[in-house]
């Protein structure tokens, strides 16, 4: 019996969601220039001509990687804000979630240290523009300090202001908690037993975030 439309499709968003994932795994590990799509094909565990059945080349693969990845990173920050709980909670577990993800989706992370070096390499000028992942999330993050100034919870500042200093700083600390773990890794450590020895510093962090934006926490 032949296969439905939605049977079709769904096949489809199966195997390219394979594909992707791939495609992650790959860019992480060498970057855009030194991957191949048979590199792809073999993390994703599908043939190589099907990689090429969805595209034509690696440069079209990798754009829809980094197109995906903007995505789910703007999902997830609309979704974690779009919670119940006040502008500090909320802003406090993003931090939380970030620095954990290190741990448990660190293609993730690494993807997007790694992807600024490749992104006016795949894309133009304009469509750079047109991305915005950055800009999005931090509009997200705007709309939640200024509430959190109405109730009087948050710093009187600007919220565009504070978004950008809260962003800055836990991306900082970001990059501090990446490198620690890549060296207790090279040490011997798995995952979990580095994520245990970097839990003082991921709750500094987390507290140091907090501290400047929350009325109560300030010196």
């Amino acid at each position: 019996m032949p296969r439905t439309k939605e049977q079709n499709e769904e096949i489809r968003a199966r195997r390219k969601e394979e594909i992707m994932k791939g495609a992650l795994a790959v860019y992480v590990e060498k970057g855009f220039a030194a991957a191949e799509i048979g590199d792809v094909a073999e993390h994703a565990g599908v043939a190589r001509g099907l990689v090429y059945y969805y595209y034509k080349d690696k440069r079209s693969l990798f754009r829809d990687l980094f197109t995906h990845m903007f995505h789910l990173s703007n999902k997830h920050t609309l979704v974690h804000f779009s919670q119940e709980g006040t502008a500090v909670e909320l802003c406090k577990k993003f931090a939380v979630v970030m620095y954990h993800n290190l741990f448990e989706r660190s293609l993730h992370v690494r993807f997007f240290f790694r992807m600024r070096h490749d992104l006016h390499e795949l894309f133009t000028a304009e469509e750079v523009k047109t991305l915005l992942w950055r800009d999005n999330n931090l509009q997200v993050m705007v709309e939640t300090l200024q509430k959190g100034m109405e109730a009087g919870e948050i710093r009187q500042m600007s919220a565009e202001l504070l978004a950008e200093q809260f962003w800055g700083a836990m991306m900082h600390a970001m990059g501090f908690l990446h490198r620690k773990r890549e060296a207790l890794l090279q040490a011997g450590h798995d995952l979990e037993e580095a994520k245990h020895l970097l839990l003082a510093d991921i709750e500094a962090a987390t507290d140091s975030c907090v501290a400047m934006i929350s009325v109560h926490l300030l010196p």
